[in-house]
Parts: structure tokens; sequence; C-alpha cells
């Protein structure tokens, strides 16, 4: 539950160590290069290398939970100016645009970070990027163990901190009865209550934000996020006064986990090229379901109403804020279970959309390209696509990916993303063929809303709101409305993306994504707004009642005649209802039905 709707003060700070010499622990020698080894060492289930596990399931073991929480902490408090610092690994993926371990820009990119978006590369580079911060964590918490009292305390402690690797934050799983989607251990309380090495002190929860120290400006330009002392999550002003509105992120969040659990569904079960389900950019050729969603796309969506207007909301600031780290892990998460699924396709040879502090635009990227600055060993070489595409060579795996088989992966998407999490694949509920006596097979419809746009269309990060039915004229309310049927997220650089960067690209680059309809469909028919899912119902209900509307990611609204480039289209498909739990649904062919946008 959320009981704290506005913090304003944090009067904890880190954990005292009190007679411990801290420093002499968050000290560490810093050699160059770093090499991303990942964590060898733990025992998993069965003798398997050791699972990443949801958040909620990793707080249960509270031991191994308040080593993670002082793990973060220290890392946090470490000072900015050393390389393996919270500040300076974060800033991997964007600003201060400044060199990591030495890997240099190349001429022209120094106004970039070297996280690769709306490109091939989107998955594996974020491999390796958790991987460093999975190890850099790990190391810290196996210091902070041994700082136990001897005995069976330390035994126990040391024990759990072996085994120890980051969760993730499942956001498309149906959360605990009475909880919300959005974690209280990461938006409940701006502290936390630790009983550390040296007994138990209430310390700023490093899961709610983190604290600059200092905030510098120069390294942190864009307004307003150049006045926050602290990551922000839906801020209530662009002032350094400002505070995080955690209460409001799980409340929206809350309210559009329908689209993004059944996007993710949509994903697994028709998605099975690479080149699709990768990234974002938008395919002149594709004229297919499979043409207009990617992981990347959803993942904006979370940025997007994670955020709201916070650092989340913004590609080159996103990583301070501690709940992007767990956010990715359940991308990468995604990635593995899907390559699972599909064993044959992965990264295939595309130019680059946008430059990186690295790679310029339009440069090719394949499955040799440097996924800098990431080193893979000591003579100077970096990871590459090829080398990262199994979580074991980094020392890890997921609870549905460890010695699994495809049918166990299966089952397992089922049971939280599909027919054990949504009805819509439910017999009885959606179908618009009846069952016989002899035919465990159904036939449903799948409606859904594609959304393609230029990237830099606002030269800010905006937001699609799509409703089936009447909605508040407020634009602040509109991710609150129980007629809203999704939001999809466009997420950029920075305010000045575009105009203070040298961006080396074309502004004009389309992306896409999706807002599945059906669900929303489904509570109509409920309702008994709409008769059925079949096209001579839904057709003439959507031309009636379906309307979209785009605001900035601060609730700004914008003229839909403002973004020309803004194309919506409905479409329906025809999807076989699995014959059991080991199955996935089959698609059919798409069927268009009619164009909503204006441009």
């Amino acid at each position: 539950m959320y009981l704290l709707a506005l913090v304003h003060s944090l009067p904890f700070s880190s954990y005292d160590y009190g007679g411990i010499d801290r420093s002499t622990t968050i000290k560490r020698q810093s050699p160059s290069p770093v090499v991303v080894t990942g964590v060898q060492t733990g025992s998993g289930p069965n003798g398997s290398v050791p699972l990443r596990l949801e958040v909620r399931e990793l707080e249960r073991d509270s031991t191994t939970w308040t080593l993670y929480i002082l793990g973060l902490d220290m890392l946090q408090y470490t000072n900015q100016t050393e390389m393996l610092s919270w500040y300076q690994i974060t800033g991997i993926h964007g600003r201060p645009f400044t060199p990591f371990d030495n890997v240099q820009p190349v001429p022209g990119n120094e106004e970039n970070g070297y996280c690769t978006h709306v490109s091939i590369l989107f998955p594996p580079w974020h491999r390796p990027y958790l991987a460093l911060y999975e190890q850099i964590l790990y190391n810290l918490i196996q210091q902070i163990a041994q700082l136990y009292p001897a005995g069976p305390t330390r035994d126990k402690h040391t024990a759990a901190a072996a085994d120890f690797r980051i969760p993730y934050w499942d956001w498309a799983a149906v959360p605990p009865a009475g909880q919300s989607v959005f974690p209280s251990s990461v938006g409940g309380s701006p502290y936390v209550v630790v009983d550390g090495p040296v007994g138990t002190q209430t310390i700023a929860n490093p899961l709610w934000s983190y604290q600059f120290n200092p905030l510098n400006p120069n390294d942190l330009p864009d307004f307003p996020l150049n006045q926050y002392q602290q990551t922000m999550r839906y801020p209530t002003t662009k002032t350094a006064s400002a505070q995080s509105q955690n209460n409001l992120v799980a409340q929206q969040l809350d309210n559009s986990a329908p689209s993004f659990r059944r996007r993710l569904y949509n994903l697994f079960t028709n998605y099975h090229s690479y080149e699709y389900f990768s990234n974002e950019a938008w395919f002149s050729s594709s004229n297919n379901p499979n043409g207009y969603d990617s992981i990347e796309s959803l993942h904006d969506q979370i940025h997007g109403l994670t955020g709201s207007g916070g650092h989340l909301s913004y590609i080159d600031y996103s990583a301070f804020d501690p709940v992007f780290w767990l956010h990715h892990a359940m991308v990468d998460r995604c990635f593995a279970m899907w390559q699972v699924l599909n064993p044959g396709s992965y990264v295939v040879p595309r130019p680059a959309t946008y430059s990186t502090f690295t790679t310029y635009a339009h440069q090719t990227q394949d499955t040799n390209t440097a996924l800098t600055p990431f080193y893979k060993d000591t003579l100077g070489a970096f990871w590459t696509s090829t080398e990262v595409a199994n979580t074991t060579t980094f020392g890890y795996a997921y609870p549905e990916t460890v010695n699994s088989t495809t049918s166990q992966v299966i089952a397992a998407i089922n049971k939280l993303y599909g027919s054990g999490a949504q009805s819509a694949f439910l017999p009885g509920t959606l179908k618009i063929r009846e069952l016989d006596s002899t035919n465990s097979w159904g036939t449903t419809m799948e409606w859904i809303a594609n959304i393609r746009v230029q990237k830099y269309a606002l030269n800010a990060p905006f937001f699609v709101h799509i409703f089936l039915g009447t909605f508040n004229p407020d634009p602040a309310s509109w991710s609150f409305e129980p007629n809203l049927a999704g939001s999809h997220f466009i997420s950029v650089k920075g305010l000045s993306a575009i105009m203070d960067s040298p961006c080396r690209c074309n502004p004009d680059q389309m992306v896409s994504g999706t807002i599945p309809l059906t669900h929303a469909l489904i509570n109509d028919i409920g309702a008994g707004h709409l008769k059925s899912l079949d096209p001579k119902d839904v057709s003439p209900y959507l031309a009636q009642n379906l309307k979209y509307r785009v605001t900035l990611s601060d609730d700004t609204a914008i003229g839909n005649e403002d973004v020309p480039s803004l194309k919506i289209s409905v479409v329906s498909v025809d999807v076989q209802i699995p014959a059991s739990t080991t199955e996935l649904p089959i698609w059919g062919d798409i069927k268009g039905h009619m164009d909503v946008s204006t441009g």
C-alpha cells in the first residue's frame, strides 16, 4: 500500500559503520581496463548458476535483502569521482558524456552516451552493462558480509552473499493480492530499517532515489533535471524543492498493467524475428502485426509511466534512478526467455539509427560490433553480441531459463502473462467460435492499435494515450482514466537532444509500438456496451468511441494536429487458443480496419 504521498525532506543518510573504517571498504582498486566478468561464484538450483530473482521474491530472504540494501547504499555513497561509483557506472548510459575507463569517443560524438537505442544492439548491449553493475555490487556485498561479528552471524551473511545476484522487477505479472505493480520496497518509503554489521539503523532507502553529491549542472544541464538534488519520479514541480510522487506512479502503472501485460504476451507469442523484437525502429516495408512492437518499445512505456517527467523519462538520465536496474534486469529476462523460444534468430547487420559515444549513425552494426565500453579481457578487447548471447557467460540465469526446455518457458509465459493472468485466452470468455466436445482448440480475435511516429517529433519525451469511451478533459488525469486502453511512450535523450547536440542522424526517424485493445473491449462486453469481438460489432464501436490524445511526460497537452507524423491504425488478427499450457497461441493474418490519426 502507498501511504506516503509526498515526503518533504530526507533526514536519513547512509549506514554508519561506527568504528569500522568505511573508507577502506569502499575504496577499491580500479585497474584499467575493468574487465566485465559478471559474477562467477556461488551455486544455484541443482548446481546451476545462481538466479536473478524477482524483487519481491528476493525481499522474502531477509539476510540477502539486507545485504542488497547495504550494498546499494554503499555504492551510492561512494565518491562520485571514483570510476566504480554509482555516479560513473550509471553515467555510462548517457550523461555526463565522459569517457568511462578511458574508452574515448569517436570524433564529433562527444555529446552522446554509450547506450544503444533504436538499434539492433539494444538487448545485447545492456547485458554486459548489467553484468558490470552486478559484479561491482556483488564485490561490495562480500566485503559488507565480512564486517558482521565473527561466528554464526557472519557465517549466515557470507553464505547469502556468495549467491547474490541482482533482482528484477516484473512489471507485467499480476502482483500479489492487495499490492501495486510498483513494489513498495521501491516507492513506498524514502527510508528503510536495516540490521547491519553494527546494529539496526534507519537509513535513506537506496531504491527510493539516488542523491547527487554534489549535483553538477554542467554534467546534467537539461532543465528541470539540473534542479533536482536527487532522482525524481513524477516530480511535483520543476524546482529544486520538487518531491517524487511514487503513489501516483503506482496508480498509473496499475491502471495500465493490463496493457503492458498483454503487450509482453503478444511479443512472446507472435514476434519470432529478432529484427522486429529487439528494437523500436519502424520498418516501412512491414505490413504485419510483428513489425510494430518490440521489447524496446514496451520498455519505453515503463520508463515513461515510472518517470513521468523525472529522470527515467530521459535516455541520458534514466540510469541514475535505482529502479532503472530492476527494470532492465526484467528486460534482460524477457530477452533471455525469448531466446529460448527463438534460438535461430539473433542480431543481423543493420545501420545504426542514432550516434553513440563510440558509434556513428548509419554505421553498420552486427554480431561482431564492439559493445563499448565493456572490456572482456585485459588486452583491450570488447564484448560482442556473439559472446553475450548466453546469460551463463556472466554467471547468472533466471528462474524460467535455468536448465529449462522450450515447453517449460512457454508454460511460465502462459501462467504469468497469458491465460493464467488475463481472461483473454480463457475458453468461454473471448472465443468467437464455440468449441465442440471433440476439439480443444478455439479461435479468438486480437484487436491492436498500431502506432508509428517520428521519435523527435516534439524534441521531448511524450505519450500517446488511447481511450475507448469518455475521459476527463484535464490532461493530468489521462493516465489514470478508467477508459484508458493504454499509453505509448516515446523517449528521447534530453530536452535539447537534437538542438544542442550533434546527432549526426536523421531526426525524422520513425519508431513504432502497439496498444492492445482486446482487454478494454472485453471490459466493454462485460459492461454491456459491446456485443462481441466480431468486426461487425467492434468496427462501428471503435469508430464512435476510440479517441487519442498526446501529452509531454509532465502532462502538458499537445494538440493531435501538432504531431503530423503520428499514424494510428487499428488491426485485428484471428488467434488460435492453445490446447495446453505448454503451447503458445497461433496467430493468423492481419486484417486492417481503420486509420484513427488525422495526419
